[in-house]
């Protein structure tokens, strides 16, 4: 149980130390991909309606290297998102993408982005909230797994 315990938490701490060092932008830039129309037959993913899970999730996500990472994630009903986030105390650390999610196995979202392939992984908790996991849905334990949750904003 103990080694779980340890490798769940390596596996996470590894995933944010990416997440603050990958790619960071400076300025506005923004990675688009190009987007068509989601049929309505598709608008059901993993006994999820999209529509449901569509909205904007907001929340300050833990980081390896500064105080944490201002998040705002909007799903829309037609499997596209945009995200920003906001590296706490960090010059140049804004950084912006856009592109497609899909639902999967166990109600995970996957934000793939499109310059880089670099994929994100939240699990749908509730109504209003997600919380971030590795890509088979594991959410993060213990005192710190708290502040892995981005909240819907009406």
């Amino acid at each position: 149980m103990k080694k779980t315990i340890i490798l769940a938490v390596a596996v996470i701490a590894a995933m944010f130390v990416v997440s603050c060092n990958g790619n960071k932008t400076t300025g506005q830039k923004t990675d688009t991909d190009s987007l068509s129309c989601v049929e309505s037959d598709s608008l059901q993913a993993d006994g999820i309606a999209i529509e449901s899970i569509a909205g904007t999730y907001e929340g300050t996500l833990p980081a390896a290297d500064c105080p944490g990472i201002k998040t705002v994630l909007t799903l829309n009903s037609d499997s596209t998102y945009q995200y920003a986030a906001d590296y706490i105390d960090r010059k140049d650390g804004h950084d912006e993408a856009s592109g497609i999610f899909k639902v999967s196995a166990n109600h995970v979202i996957e934000i793939i982005r499109p310059s880089s392939g670099e994929a994100s992984y939240y699990k749908v908790k509730d109504d209003n909230s997600l919380i971030m996991t590795d890509s088979l849905g594991n959410e993060p334990e213990g005192e710190m797994a708290k502040h892995y949750v981005l909240t819907k904003k009406n």
